[in-house]
């Protein structure tokens, strides 16, 4: 067991985890996944924060930065970024059950698209991946295609994930067979059942590796698609891989955008943060409740961030 390891099973631990609740009350707790890939997982986790915490909505959250309505204590708002079919497929028959409201935030332009996420194209094919970014003059520091990449303009990024699909789609065999994006059945299944939709950027750069131009048409693309789709404007967007940009945030506040989230695991005080930047908590939906535990008292992130654990996307 690694030093960080360590540290987490000790804070993941009932003393500390209780300490760390009654330090953080009144704090709002944003939990951010992705896919479920686990329903099992994903329930139990859910089954902890439905009788330990109190599940709100985008709509209490909105409410409350308004001054309209104030937040129950222990209040945790659950959130997934990207609209991978497993949430709608795993994850919503266990929201429903438990009554838990969430927040799916999609790319407009993945949707029924039939192009897999890029990450996932060098995820796939690391080493193909390195050398597609050496071809393109792209610097690599490490073995990890997906961080280089996150790292270089926008238009290069692009010109890597399509060189390196147009390769693996001539080879037989080489890309997974589960590569789709969400179809419009799961997003009416979706909101049918109550849930709400965020804007995620149009098709999931890292808006600040994009010129402002295409930062600004990124935002107000899904804007447009979201609002045709929702009957009504949406209100909350999250940046891709939790990237922070003062383009996007003006276009937010010319759009009236409630709110804002970024990716940087951490506890939501609503009273000192902007109402378009605040913190989620980063979570897996296949992790043990355990995990859960330590997440959402406050102290499981706050050691992960001294002793530089992993970043999620």
């Amino acid at each position: 067991m690694t030093a960080y390891e360590l540290a987490l099973s000790i804070l993941r631990s009932g003393p500390v985890t209780a300490l760390a609740r009654r330090l953080s009350r009144g704090r709002l707790r944003i939990l951010a996944y992705h896919g479920v890939p686990d329903p099992d997982r994903f329930a139990e986790q859910m089954e902890y924060l439905a009788g330990n915490y109190a599940p709100v909505g985008e709509g209490d959250v909105v409410a409350a930065l308004a001054g309209v309505s104030e937040l129950p204590d222990g209040a945790a708002w659950v959130t997934f970024d990207d609209g991978d079919p497993s949430v709608v497929a795993n994850g919503l028959p266990t929201l429903v059950r438990l009554g838990i409201p969430a927040t799916m935030f999609v790319c407009p332009g993945l949707i029924e698209s039939g192009e897999p996420f890029w990450w996932r194209v060098t995820d796939h094919a690391p080493e193909r991946a390195l050398a597609a970014c050496r071809a393109a003059g792209v610097t690599v520091t490490g073995a990890d295609p997906t961080a280089t990449l996150k790292l270089v303009d926008d238009e290069r990024r692009r010109q890597v994930v399509a060189e390196l699909l147009g390769e693996l789609d001539g080879l037989e065999g080489s890309a997974p067979p589960d590569w789709r994006q969400l179809d419009d059945g799961e997003l009416d299944r979706w909101l049918g059942a109550g849930m709400a939709l965020g804007n995620h950027s149009w098709d999931h750069p890292c808006l600040d590796r994009c010129s402002p131009a295409e930062q600004v048409d990124q935002v107000r693309r899904a804007d447009e698609w979201l609002t045709v789709c929702l009957g009504a404007p949406p209100r909350s967007f999250a940046y891709p891989n939790g990237n922070f940009s003062e383009v996007v945030d003006g276009e937010l506040r010319a759009l009236s955008y409630d709110v804002g989230l970024l990716y940087d695991n951490r506890l939501t005080d609503l009273d000192s943060l902007p109402s378009l930047q605040l913190s989620r908590l980063m979570l897996e939906a296949d992790q043990p409740a355990a995990r859960l535990v330590g997440v959402l008292s406050g102290a499981q992130p706050a050691i992960r961030r001294f002793l530089g654990g992993p970043r999620g996307r």
